[in-house]
């Protein structure tokens, strides 16, 4: 996850959440340095950890083959992947096993780190380059297909977007975390509250407990979270009951740090950790219930790597996210009580720097 900062960063276009925005607590040492071309900074302010020279217990866990109930094509369209570096979001085929092409692409996009797909398959995307000391937007397209056509564009005048999220993106609010406020110093970030009619966030949610935000999630019900860093680097849930007022900080979240965070078919919080126990990696995906504001860990399931972003698929059987270690997008069975790995595919992601992909999310998303 990266903090678009020309002004702070001059070297490169843009600077890493941890490592350029002021906030020197980031436990960043924690993660090893491989060293060589590919030991690349990567999302929080991390080094990436080199494709050839990965430490055993990063490699793959066996995949297994896919079983179980699945969607059908009026169900699940397909899966979509951002790349930070580029201009374009990109659209694959929902079963991708073999590492095809994609099939369609939204442009132009910039500074995407997460974005939002609604129950229909209406997608939002957050464009954050202009948001640290400007205006950011957010542009939602039809779900009708994949890569479907825009449908308008809402600006947030609240900070650098991250991420969102909507039960119906062109019915009602839109849910918009905002890695920090505006400004150049460093201003906390927040959850804004948008609606595509109105074309613009009238509404920022604050907490004394977010520094950054990564992910939020809306509830049918209107309630909504956010998934961020405090200002002492702890992650922190923040629940907003009826997407308002200021938020409560739940208990019993055990996340080793901050990441995306997701809603599947039973109402349960999937959360994405970038670091697992002790804020090392591999990254984790942590499944709770309740969370409004006492959170029940259900089940701690390890990646493959590093990773930030993920969201489960309609029929909550699949959760997808994208890995920075091994630069692809890894696709797990998901179950409440734990994910197994089943394939991978490489699509837009690489390993130079300028062509990472940050975030992965099936179109439609889980039926919330």
């Amino acid at each position: 996850m990266r903090l678009f900062s020309a002004a702070l960063c001059t070297t490169v276009a843009v600077s890493l959440l941890a490592g350029c925005s002021g906030n020197t607590s980031s436990p960043s040492s924690s993660v090893p340095s491989t060293g060589g071309a590919n030991a690349q900074a990567h999302g929080l302010g991390l080094r990436g950890i080199a494709v050839n020279v990965i430490p055993k217990q990063f490699m793959p866990v066996k995949i297994m083959p896919m079983r179980g109930k699945r969607a059908t094509a009026a169900q699940m369209q397909g899966i979509y992947v951002s790349n930070f570096f580029g201009s374009e979001l990109y659209g694959y085929p929902k079963n991708n096993k073999g590492n095809g092409p994609s099939t369609c692409n939204v442009s132009p996009t910039s500074s995407v780190n997460g974005f939002g797909v609604d129950n229909s398959g209406n997608l939002m995307v957050p464009n954050g380059e202009n948001g640290f000391t400007g205006v950011s937007t957010i542009a939602v397209y039809s779900g009708a297909s994949m890569c479907g056509t825009l449908l308008g564009t809402i600006t947030d005048p609240y900070g650098q977007s991250s991420d969102a999220s909507a039960v119906s993106a062109t019915t009602g609010n839109i849910a918009v975390g905002n890695i920090t406020g505006v400004g150049s110093g460093g201003n906390p970030g927040n959850l804004a509250v948008c609606t595509l009619s109105s074309g613009t966030c009238s509404t920022d949610l604050t907490n004394p407990s977010m520094y950054k935000v990564a992910g939020v999630a809306m509830a049918p019900n209107g309630d909504c979270w956010a998934d961020a860093e405090s200002p002492t680097s702890v992650a922190v849930l923040v629940y907003f009951a009826g997407c308002s007022g200021a938020g409560v900080v739940t208990t019993g979240f055990s996340n080793g740090y901050y990441g995306g965070v997701d809603i599947d078919g039973k109402g349960n919080l999937v959360t994405t950790s970038l670091f697992g126990p002790g804020h090392k990696l591999p990254s984790t995906v942590n499944v709770y219930s309740g969370c409004n504001p006492a959170c029940t860990l259900i089940s701690s399931s390890n990646l493959t790597g590093e990773s930030i972003f993920g969201h489960v698929g309609k029929m909550s059987l699949r959760y997808v996210t994208t890995n920075l270690s091994l630069a692809d997008v890894e696709v797990y069975k998901y179950r409440p009580t734990g994910l197994t790995l089943q394939y991978s595919f490489t699509g837009p992601c690489g390993v130079t720097g300028t062509d990472e992909c940050e975030a992965a999310a099936y179109s439609p998303s889980s039926m919330k």
